[in-house]
């Protein structure tokens, strides 16, 4: 983890050194040397970094403590570079005329003196790492001479017993079933990608195992992959495998070239129908080092291989291979592991453990190897609630030390000891937030982009690098999807409860982050993070003379006074996020944090923003949303270097509902590329022309400023997201068939105003994947148009003064996701033809008061996931009374009905299968509590 640290500081150097104008003086030359120090110590860092990770792997001591040892010296050192850079760019950044000239000269000369001394530092570092024959290696090094690795955790997996085999049944039936019965006459691929711990090679092992698969095939091997291997070795290894299981020996192929191994294998295979097993496969091109070796006999071969990286399989051709993606366990397959493991043959848990069971089984996230190993190391302890209770509240620790617990700890360590370095530290930032927490997609991205974890480049912005970033921690089966939009698009994502333990633990290793408390404050060490839960008295006053760089806080009832006054005597704070605080006002010393990237106040009640808000000159990202904000103190257009602006009122009770008004001179922001939820008059309106790096914009404005509004917009070839509101009075029909059309990257458009007819220019948005309308008069009509769009995947529709009737045909919106009808009160009647969205998965429906019908075709929605009825109750349980009613909606799993608004955001509902158990008299009931109950 060391590494990051050096990199971030090699990446703060370069522009430092490219800057045109004299900022570092005779130092100049002294933070040049450091660079090419710090670069030629990160290769032989690359090294240290491998054996620290291979002796913790293999459980050995050894050098493992001189490593750590040497990398924490380094990662202080980088941070000393990074302090003494920033405290110095800050300090010269501030000194104007004659005094400012004699301030700069000062600092000049003490950057000098620091510089070389820094450069002794590490020049004794170098050396250190040289005594340790630490290899000089660069980031392209692969496997290091390392052959073919066995896993003794996965050797126990091959043969694990039956009882343990929980879960799975079904799957080995399906998969056998593909192996033997389907008739392919090419040889296939069978993948089988989960993540570490999921019972992957339990699963194939016994197929592999399964007699109807031994008769069936002419010959057999299973082989061993691991992160590293070289290709000659597997090529000889996958030989010598296939002529021990007939009895013979292989002597020579260890002088044999890679040519010639191919040859022998093609040779071997030629005539007959083989499967072979390749388990635990790391590499994602695996598939190019042997594919040409296993020959396509037209003989019904088979190759299957378990992965944990999803983008494994991205390298076999789609016509040959079957994906099986592993789920975790579900509860009652997870519970009925546990207790089998846990509790002997009678399967039976006492009373008193049944909550602490439940506990655990919650941790382990469905994870077999998990839920065995815990299970297992339970049933060796006596049967007493605070022993139990002791080992659920130290599992953190137990994990890395207990003998029982080995195995699982490494086949979860594994996945981050094989990730390059910058994702190591987008990996450990979960281990910012709480256990469990769920984070939002965009503040993640735009975290890691403050933190600088984001490496730049230059074909793609930072934030679709960070996108790439978090895709490939979600396909390595390390972070967990959470929620997904309806168009498909990760809404929040939390790492396992295990992982978790795992990232907590190398956090502390590397002084990542500390969490702080009122109980902890002793154990504060040199850190660059401080996560502060639940308490915070005194935890600032304890740390004064740190070099703290973000904050974060989680859970936080109340915050004292002195908290905000000490907070702003932290001047190289990068990062302030106080989403969700108890915080109604910023300090005026706030504008002193120069090097301040990213401020969020999401959620809190800050109702305006200090005047010095317009010094912190390096904002990226000011996060209002959810705040009783009205509008913009002017001093924002100083920021120059804001991307994000941020605004969404909650309760629309403001003058702009749920706008904020922003004042003329923003034009000045010429980086940014999310302004969400301003309002803008006419004058503010004709700066939006500068804005030419716009991503998403969303507005509000007066009626008579939309045709300029969709003039400017036309022009804005990077806009991916559109959110127009007119300020009308709520009757008033707008006409947008004379206005601009937006550019053709559109993907998501929102226009809140009431149109009569769509306009031809929304039909032409090939890219749109998300639409928002509302309408007056025939939704038939629109949705006739609108069911072309080739790409559309969400469409939500408000309708006013409709038919009574609504037909969807056959064929309409074949990709469409999720629909909304929402406030249609003169519809009577829905009708779906059998052919119509094909592909939905959600549908919102209401208020309709005058649907009182099941909507017809109903049962050909066969996708269909979720059905909400949206202040419908009473309309709801007559339909439930219908014999007709489970009949045509069996198919879906979830359907419910909202009645109440418990906050802005979130209404009461039921299920309607608890609906229908009700009598008439049981329902009166019922509407008569909602009716009193206060939310």
């Amino acid at each position: 983890m060391a590494e990051s640290a050096v990199i971030s500081v090699i990446q703060m150097l370069i522009p430092l050194l490219g800057q045109e104008i004299d900022l570092l003086g005779s130092a100049k030359r002294g933070v040049e040397d450091i660079k090419r120090e710090l670069e030629s110590i990160r290769s032989l860092l690359k090294d240290a970094d491998k054996r620290a990770a291979q002796e913790e792997e293999d459980g050995g001591a050894g050098s493992n403590e001189c490593v750590k040892t040497w990398v924490k010296q380094l990662r202080e050192e980088a941070f000393r570079i990074e302090d003494t850079i920033d405290e110095y760019i800050m300090n010269v950044a501030r000194g104007r005329g004659l005094i400012g000239y004699i301030h700069k000269a000062k600092h000049r000369r003490k950057i000098a003196t620091e510089i070389q001394d820094i450069k002794l530092s590490l020049s004794k570092i170098k050396r250190r790492g040289e005594f340790y024959n630490f290899r000089y290696i660069d980031q392209g090094s692969g496997s290091g001479g390392r052959n073919v690795i066995p896993h003794d955790s996965r050797v126990s997996s091959f043969f694990i017993e039956d009882v343990e085999v929980v879960g799975i049944e079904s799957t080995i039936e399906e998969l056998t079933d593909l192996l033997v019965n389907r008739t392919f006459n090419i040889r296939s691929v069978i993948a089988v990608v989960g993540e570490g711990g999921l019972g992957k090679t339990t699963l194939v092992g016994k197929i592999y195992n399964e007699n109807v698969v031994k008769k069936h095939f002419d010959c057999q091997a299973w082989i061993t992959i691991g992160r590293e291997y070289l290709k000659k070795d597997l090529l000889r290894t996958i030989i010598q495998e296939l002529y021990r299981l007939v009895g013979s020996t292989l002597l020579e192929t260890h002088k044999m070239e890679e040519r010639d191994l191919i040859m022998m294998l093609r040779e071997y295979l030629k005539d007959k129908c083989y499967m072979i097993v390749f388990d635990d496969v790391w590499k994602i091109d695996f598939w190019r080092d042997i594919e040409h070796a296993l020959i396509d006999n037209n003989r019904n071969s088979r190759v299957m291989l378990t992965a944990r990286n999803k983008a494994v399989v991205e390298f076999i051709p789609l016509s040959i291979v079957h994906v099986h993606m592993l789920e975790t366990l579900s509860s009652e397959k997870a519970w009925e592991l546990f207790c089998r493991k846990s509790f002997g043959s009678n399967n039976c848990c006492p009373p008193n453990l049944k909550e602490l069971s439940k506990q655990i089984i919650g941790k382990c996230g469905g994870l077999p190897l998990a839920i065995i190993a815990i299970a297992g190391l339970l049933s060796r302890r006596s049967k007493i609630a605070s022993e139990w209770r002791n080992i659920i509240d130290n599992l953190g620790s137990k994990l890395s030390n207990d003998s029982h617990l080995k195995d699982c700890n490494k086949v979860l360590s594994e996945g981050y000891y094989d990730l390059p370095f910058h994702l190591k530290s987008c990996l450990l930032y979960f281990g910012v937030f709480p256990q469990g927490y769920e984070i939002g997609f965009g503040r993640l991205i735009r975290l890691w982009m403050a933190e600088g974890f984001v490496q730049c480049n230059n074909n793609l912005l930072s934030e679709h690098v960070a996108q790439e970033y978090l895709k490939e921690l979600i396909d390595r089966s390390l972070v967990q999807v959470s929620k997904r939009k309806a168009s498909g698009r990760v809404e929040s994502c939390r790492v396992h409860d295990l992982m978790y333990e795992i990232i907590r633990g190398k956090m502390k290793e590397c002084d990542f982050c500390h969490f702080l408390n009122e109980r902890d404050l002793d154990h504060f060490s040199k850190t660059r993070r401080i996560s502060l839960h639940k308490s915070t008295n005194g935890v600032l006053e304890s740390i004064k003379n740190s070099k703290i760089r973000s904050i974060y806080l989680f859970n936080v009832d109340k915050l004292p006074k002195s908290f905000m006054i000490t907070l702003v005597e932290f001047k190289l704070l990068k990062i302030l996020d106080f989403e969700n605080a108890p915080i109604d006002s910023l300090p005026d010393g706030v504008g002193n944090l120069f090097h301040l990237h990213y401020l969020s106040l999401k959620n809190t009640n800050v109702k305006e923003l200090p005047k010095s808000v317009g010094m912190l000159l390096n904002l990226e990202t000011l996060n209002l949303k959810w705040t009783p904000m009205h509008e913009f103190s002017v001093e924002i257009k100083n920021l120059k270097k804001l991307q994000n602006l941020i605004f969404q009122r909650l309760d629309f009770e403001g003058p702009y509902q749920d706008a904020v008004k922003i004042h003329e001179g923003f034009g000045a922001l010429t980086k940014l590329r999310r302004l969400l939820r301003v309002h803008l008059n006419s004058e503010a309106l004709k700066e939006l022309m500068m804005m030419t790096q716009l991503r998403k914009l969303c507005v509000s404005l007066a009626n008579r400023d939309a045709k300029n509004l969709f003039g400017i917009v036309e022009n804005m070839e990077k806009l991916e997201q559109l959110s127009v509101r007119l300020l009308t009075t709520g009757e008033e029909i707008v006409d947008l068939e004379t206005v601009a059309s937006p550019p053709q990257c559109v993907e998501r458009l929102g226009l809140a105003m009431y149109i009569k007819k769509v306009p031809v220019w929304i039909c032409k948005l090939e890219n749109l994947i998300k639409l928002k309308l509302r309408l007056v008069g025939s939704a038939n009509d629109s949705m006739r148009v609108l069911q072309t769009l080739p790409n559309l995947l969400v469409f939500s529709v408000r309708v006013r003064d409709s038919d009574e009737e609504l037909h969807v045909k056959e064929g309409w919106f074949p990709k469409l996701q999720y629909l909304s009808l929402f406030d249609i009160k003169e519809l009577k009647w829905l009708m779906i033809e059998k052919g119509a969205m094909p592909s939905l998965t959600e549908l919102l429906i209401g208020p309709c008061p005058l649907l009182k019908e099941i909507p017809i075709g109903i049962e050909h929605l066969r996708n269909l996931k979720t059905l909400v009825f949206h202040m419908m109750l009473k309309e709801v349980y007559c339909m439930v009374k219908n014999d007709n009613w489970k009949k045509l909606t069996n198919h879906i799993p979830q359907i419910r009905a909202t009645c109440k608004r418990i906050r802005i955001d979130l209404y009461n509902s039921y299920t309607t299968k608890y609906l229908s158990s009700l009598s008439a008299e049981d329902f009166e009931k019922l509407l008569e509590d909602i009716k009193y109950k206060d939310y």
